[in-house]
């Protein structure tokens, strides 16, 4: 097993990076148009299409997800490297749950504070960017941090599509050495190792950082 480490480590490093770069497009898409989604009359389309994406990113297997989009892409003449395309899928899912936390986070902060705001003479824009935003940041950590979990854990699916991650790494040195027992439970340090990292990153941007009050870790939305 102490040999066979480096040999897994650059699929753990294509494994954060893989997982780091879905997270980052996930929240610039989801999150904004959670945000936009907490601020738009039920009745208007926008909403509509969003409660769909929503649906489906929810309701069909995130392999399922995965395998549209390699095989699709290339009928439409789209030629990505499986790399982009799981990075691709990876954030049109955790795009799909972040809208939820944006939307959620949004309007758990209260009416009362968006009404009082502009009672005070501020614009509706500076209300959003000034009052509510900066509580709702704090409130989407931990969801967040849920949601990077959740990355790291489904970025080994993307071994169905030859990503040289570190599922697909430990399964290759497995199936010449024959050592599977040793190999999933080096995974198994690895991943939880990970994990582990981020949940402690996350609690250190929330008391440190933000200076987040008891309670806001309990946020979630799944």
């Amino acid at each position: 097993m102490i040999e066979v480490v480096p040999r897994l480590l650059p699929g753990l490093w294509t494994t954060i990076e893989v997982s780091a770069i879905s997270l980052a497009l996930a929240t610039l898409i989801g999150i904004w148009l959670g945000v936009v989604r907490a601020f738009t009359k039920a009745r208007n389309p926008l909403n509509w299409v969003l409660d769909a994406y929503v649906f489906f990113v929810r309701g069909t297997p995130i392999i399922v997800q995965i395998f549209v989009l390699f095989f699709l892409a290339p009928e439409l003449g789209i030629r990505l490297d499986p790399y982009w395309v799981g990075i691709i899928a990876l954030a049109f899912n955790s795009a799909g749950y972040q809208i939820e936390i944006g939307r959620a986070a949004v309007g758990s902060v209260g009416a009362a504070q968006f009404d009082a705001s502009l009672a005070l003479g501020l614009s509706r824009r500076q209300t959003i960017w000034l009052v509510i935003l900066p509580q709702a940041v704090r409130r989407m950590i931990a969801p967040l941090t849920n949601e990077m979990s959740q990355l790291i854990k489904a970025s080994s699916v993307l071994s169905v599509i030859t990503v040289w991650e570190l599922h697909k790494a430990a399964n290759a040195i497995s199936s010449a050495s024959f050592k599977y027992v040793e190999l999933l439970a080096l995974q198994a340090v690895f991943y939880l190792a990970l994990i582990l990292s981020v949940s402690r990153f996350a609690r250190w941007i929330e008391t440190s950082v933000l200076g987040a009050g008891e309670g806001a870790a309990d946020f979630q939305v799944r």
